[in-house]
């Protein structure tokens, strides 16, 4: 963590959780900076705990739309811009790199201020720049990305003014201890069992919601001294390594990427190359994707074809794998939304974090390789999918 933290030219500060510096931020530009009607541009795809956070802080908030692919029109956002506007919002979704660039001369151009969420992804590079250098402020999460249960920390790349956390509460270290604990007894389960579900304790993972009729209120609070003391000296190179071996692995055995659609597949593969059978030399019929160098992601989002996603995730939960489903609480009943829509109904996230074994990994290519998915002409506002198990 300390060679990863060298790429930035200030000291990250310590939060319970990217969440709360991202409060933080926005009521700190607030302060120094006062609009009568203050809004941030965010995309239209975020989950409900991140609004959250904006109507807490008293801001009004503009959504642009993101494709399936999760990128963007700058333009779009342009012309979202007005003088209430403090701040544009751009997520690296999945830990998929976004082109910041484009976004960083349109703020200055425009005068406000760009903050790069980095949550779902840590040590990433993109066209030769550490992902998270290119906003005036970065929040990353180390709850997400180090498999714990609480922990984040904001970069400010840009001081305007004199910035003063304002956490007041650590998060409590017997917390993060238990469920530090729980997590390495998991993962040595799982190496025992081969990755079978013996306890049948899987679940689906509960949804985001929003009840716009309560007050939101957000208690900023500061990392716990546990980990504190613990994630500087963590082998982000070592995390970094196994989450990309894990992707990898995963395009290479899932038969039908056509169907499993990987998000990002184009920006993400650089090309395939033969593989040869060891013993003769020769070249093999099985194509290997190749990863660009740099991508650390959080997980591999795929599309499901259109209603089946819910039924793949329980047969994923059936055999032992818990998956999410992104954030179907977007776009919070709002239209005109399309490419936030269909992720909201399609997309599936397949788990790549470090604690997955391999056992784990082949489950979830058999898995999907077993499902007899038939695939029919789509289009978004009429067409489906059928499968033969539903």
């Amino acid at each position: 963590m300390k060679q990863f933290l060298k790429n930035f030219q200030t000291t990250p500060i310590n939060y319970g959780n990217a969440g709360h510096a991202f409060y933080d931020v926005m009521k700190w530009v607030q302060a120094n900076r006062p609009k009568s009607k203050p809004n941030i541009i965010m995309p239209s795809y975020i989950p409900g705990k991140l609004y959250r956070f904006v109507m807490a802080a008293g801001y009004e908030t503009k959504f642009y739309d993101v494709s399936t692919q999760l990128d963007f029109s700058v333009d779009e956002i342009r012309g979202l811009i007005d003088d209430q506007t403090q701040m544009v919002f751009a997520v690296h979704f999945f830990g998929i790199p976004v082109d910041m660039e484009p976004l960083k001369k349109l703020t200055q151009e425009m005068d406000v201020f760009l903050m790069e969420d980095c949550s779902h992804t840590l040590n990433s590079h993109w066209n030769g720049k550490t992902l998270g250098t290119t906003g005036d402020f970065t929040i990353f999460s180390t709850r997400k990305m180090l498999q714990f249960h609480c922990g984040g920390f904001l970069i400010l790349n840009n001081k305007p003014w004199h910035f003063q956390p304002s956490r007041k509460e650590k998060v409590n270290s017997l917390f993060t201890g238990y469920h530090m604990l729980g997590s390495r007894v998991k993962y040595h389960l799982n190496h025992l069992t081969r990755g079978k579900n013996v306890f049948q304790k899987m679940r689906i993972p509960e949804v985001g919601y929003i009840d716009y009729d309560e007050e939101q209120i957000v208690t900023v609070k500061r990392m716990d001294r546990l980990l504190e003391g613990y994630y500087p000296h963590v082998n982000v190179e070592k995390i970094s390594r196994k989450r990309r071996e894990n992707v990898s692995y995963l395009w290479n055995h899932i038969d039908d990427l056509e169907t499993f659609s990987p998000v990002g597949f184009d920006r993400l593969s650089v090309h395939k190359t033969e593989s040869r059978n060891s013993q003769s030399g020769d070249a093999s019929s099985q194509q290997k994707y190749q990863l660009i160098e740099g991508y650390v992601p959080f997980s591999l989002p795929i599309l499901t074809p259109p209603s089946s996603r819910n039924f793949i995730q329980q047969k994923l939960l059936n055999r032992g794998i818990t998956c999410y489903i992104g954030w179907t609480e977007a776009p919070f009943g709002l239209e005109g939304f399309q490419g936030a829509e269909q992720l909201q109904k399609q997309l599936l996230e397949l788990p790549i974090h470090h604690h997955i074994n391999r056992y784990q990994l082949e489950i979830m290519a058999d898995c999907l390789n077993n499902l007899k998915i038939t695939r029919q002409p789509y289009s978004f506002s009429k067409g489906s999918f059928l499968s033969s198990d539903l």
